[in-house]
């Protein structure tokens, strides 16, 4: 007969197995359990504050030092000096803008008004203020003005702008004009430009009136005419034609025949009458 055994039963070696198994798990879940309770953990911020607090000091150890031993005229004062002894922006602003109408500031109580800084505000930064009434005033010094129409060529060009070309043409169409009759007639020059002109005013004027022989439109050839400033053969012509037909001519001819031009109506009555 067969015998026959009731349930399961391990040997020996097989429960060691089985315990270390159980020993390994327990082990693992352990593990994992440390691990979510480290990342649950709040941060140390403690070591970042330090770190914060240090860049602080860092950064207030690099403001400027205190000014006290040094003084400066609020008339001259820097935006950089302002910002050294405490100047508020809207205080330097309000004294620049007064500053630049060419006023001085000669004491504290025009400094005060001008900034409308407040008594405490003033007191803290006084100390650091020179003020002076000793202003030394460069006065422009005035340019003796020469005679046009007696300068030379050499002369012109202590104009800037007027180089030797020039001044060479300015001397001849004063010579071709007989001389200058009103300045303006500069900026006929050819190559001349407005600007330069204007600057040649501050050095030269008319002196001396130009030595002009006046034409007599009764007499005067076809030749003289068109030699004439401002006259060309052409508008010479019409001239001498109308004196023909109409056995006369006066001055009031050149308002009918240069109508649309009255600068050069002005310019022909200084060489016609």
């Amino acid at each position: 007969m067969f015998s026959r055994r009731s349930g399961f039963v391990l040997s020996k070696s097989q429960r060691g197995a089985v315990v270390l198994l159980l020993l390994l798990l327990l082990g693992f879940q352990i593990y994992n359990l440390s691990l979510q309770s480290v990342q649950l953990l709040p941060p140390d911020l403690s070591m970042g504050m330090e770190l914060q607090k240090q860049l602080e000091r860092s950064n207030a150890s690099k403001k400027p030092k205190s000014t006290s031993s040094f003084q400066y005229n609020p008339n001259f004062l820097t935006d950089y000096q302002a910002y050294l002894i405490g100047l508020p922006t809207e205080a330097y602003d309000r004294l620049k803008t007064y500053c630049q109408t060419n006023q001085f500031i000669k004491n504290p109580e025009e400094f005060q008004m001008i900034t409308k800084l407040s008594d405490a505000q003033f007191k803290a930064i006084e100390k650091q203020l020179k003020f002076t009434t000793r202003f030394k005033k460069t006065a422009k010094k005035a340019i003796q003005k020469k005679d046009i129409n007696t300068a030379t060529a050499e002369e012109f060009t202590i104009v800037s702008g007027v180089g030797k070309v020039l001044s060479e043409r300015l001397v001849k169409y004063r010579a071709y004009l007989s001389g200058f009759s009103v300045l303006d007639q500069c900026y006929e020059v050819y190559g001349l430009d407005s600007l330069v002109v204007k600057r040649l005013f501050d050095y030269f004027e008319i002196q001396s009136q130009p030595n002009i022989h006046k034409l007599d439109l009764e007499t005067a050839s076809l030749s003289e005419l068109e030699k004439t400033p401002y006259l060309n053969r052409k508008e010479a012509e019409q001239l001498i034609a109308y004196r023909t037909k109409n056995n006369q001519i006066d001055l009031a001819v050149l308002s009918e025949l240069f109508v649309n031009s009255p600068n050069k109506l002005e310019r022909l009555k200084l060489y016609l009458h």
